[in-house]
């Protein structure tokens, strides 16, 4: 049945006029998708009307595709009844996911009106950090004894009840231990006599429970899978996490990056308070702000200098050329650490490539920033603006500090993230104020000391 497209001002007359069953109907025949992306256009009085009418189970449906800030609204605003109503129709996973939406006295009250296997299956997943494969695991899967024919797995398959549909069979030995596994369309074009042991692939690619979800979608991405299976650390099988809950991290995880490198982590904590996105983001302009400081007082050193106004011209397009290098980098490495594509052994060369890469550039735009120069102070600029100072002693020392500084700021580019991740520190950091503010300090540093060296 083709998707209804809803209509805002349709759905906001049904409520109005209390419409409630054709709002229902309505709704149960769109895609949960687009009803989430609806509720985002509504009033949050609108939203919570809405799921209080919907029954548990389409209203399980639509939260789960809502964006996290979101959620958090409408499960405010819901009865712990309501809450636990929908959380009982969820897959484990997504249910873990809306249950840590709440505060603590919250959880208890819903967790109390749960039945006692749904309960206890939520109280397991919260032990884990959200972002491992314990955490981003649900806890329903379909595993049969290896020494099962196939006619036992298919029958056994198809008197179970899943929320999520099942697509891998795995096999586990007499102590619940991963064998193999095999996809469900593989496992019924094999006769039904076949030995469950010898048809699985035992060429097990998996995550235990406390593995970063990173290096979980690390796995996913590299080995193509839709599916991959979590075991605890005695090698049992106790959950599976699907490739849609991978994308849902990646995404988070995309998000909570660019907010780092922006300087404004309250972007994926939707602060409303001045204050507190104030205290949020001051500390990375404080950052900034101190930095930007030392670089004026270099900038000053530069105006006492004789020729002071030929110097001071170029600094800008020095600093400017050595942040956007270092960023480069930056953002080379950091996306390289995610995938996990750096290893220890790799450092040096990632250092030498990097400092290659700069030093290339800087030649480039050294040669042609000298060009710029010459054509600067000999057509556009009087006399004094160079003192007794040579015009060729000037486009060496423009030059120079360009190669230097667009060498300095890949090298450093690529450095800082790698620092960072081998001291457990998340490297995107290292792509905002951290960069930027560096980059501008060592290139003003390196245009000082050109000028004072050379001249």
């Amino acid at each position: 049945m083709e998707s209804v497209r809803l209509d805002k001002k349709h759905i906001q007359n049904l409520l109005r006029n209390g419409l409630y069953d054709e709002l229902r109907r309505t709704i149960a025949e769109t895609d949960p998708v687009d009803v989430a992306d609806l509720m985002e256009e509504l009033d949050p009085e609108e939203v919570e009307l809405i799921f209080s009418i919907l029954d548990n189970e389409l209203a399980s449906e639509v939260i789960v595709e809502m964006d996290a800030g979101d959620i958090e609204d409408v499960v405010e605003n819901l009865s712990p009844d309501k809450l636990a109503g929908m959380l009982q129709e969820m897959a484990p996973d997504d249910a873990a996911d809306i249950l840590n939406e709440m505060d603590e006295a919250d959880q208890d009250t819903v967790l109390h009106l749960l039945t006692p296997d749904k309960k206890e299956e939520l109280q397991e997943l919260a032990e884990y950090d959200p972002d491992s494969a314990g955490g981003l695991m649900t806890p329903e899967f379909y595993a049969v004894p290896d020494n099962l024919t196939v006619e036992q797995a298919i029958q056994a398959l198809a008197a179970d009840d899943f929320d999520d549909p099942v697509t891998t069979v795995f096999a586990v030995n007499a102590d619940g231990r991963l064998v193999g596994s095999i996809h469900i369309a593989e496992l019924i074009a094999f006769p039904g006599d076949a030995k469950i042991h010898d048809i699985v692939d035992q060429q097990l690619i998996y995550a235990t429970v406390d593995e970063p979800g990173s290096e979980v979608a690390r796995k996913v991405r590299k080995y193509d899978l839709m599916v991959i299976p979590v075991v605890d650390h005695d090698s049992k099988l106790v959950g599976r996490i699907t490739v849609d809950d991978i994308i849902d991290f990646i995404d988070d995880e995309a998000a909570e990056d660019m907010a780092k490198m922006a300087g404004a982590p309250d972007i994926e904590q939707r602060e409303i308070s001045p204050l507190s996105i104030v205290r949020l983001r001051l500390p990375w302009l404080l950052i900034t702000m101190l930095t930007g400081s030392i670089v004026s007082l270099i900038v000053q050193k530069l105006l006492f200098l004789p020729t002071a106004a030929g110097l001071a011209a170029f600094v800008p397009v020095i600093l400017g050329m050595g942040g956007n290098t270092g960023m480069q980098a930056t953002a080379v490495t950091v996306r390289s650490i995610a995938l996990g594509e750096i290893e220890f052994s790799r450092l040096v060369w990632v250092f030498l490539r990097e400092l290659l890469v700069g030093a290339i550039m800087g030649v480039v735009c050294g040669v042609i920033i000298s060009g710029v120069v010459f054509l600067n102070l000999h057509y556009f600029s009087d006399a004094t603006a160079t003192g007794n100072l040579s015009l060729l002693k000037l486009m060496v020392v423009v030059a120079c500090s360009m190669f230097t500084a667009m060498s300095f700021a890949a090298f450093s580019g690529a450095m800082m993230p790698i620092l960072l991740h081998k001291c457990k520190i998340d490297p995107a950091v290292a792509s905002g104020p951290f960069v930027s503010t560096g980059n501008d300090l060592s290139a003003s540093l390196i245009y000082l000391g050109m000028c004072t060296l050379l001249l």
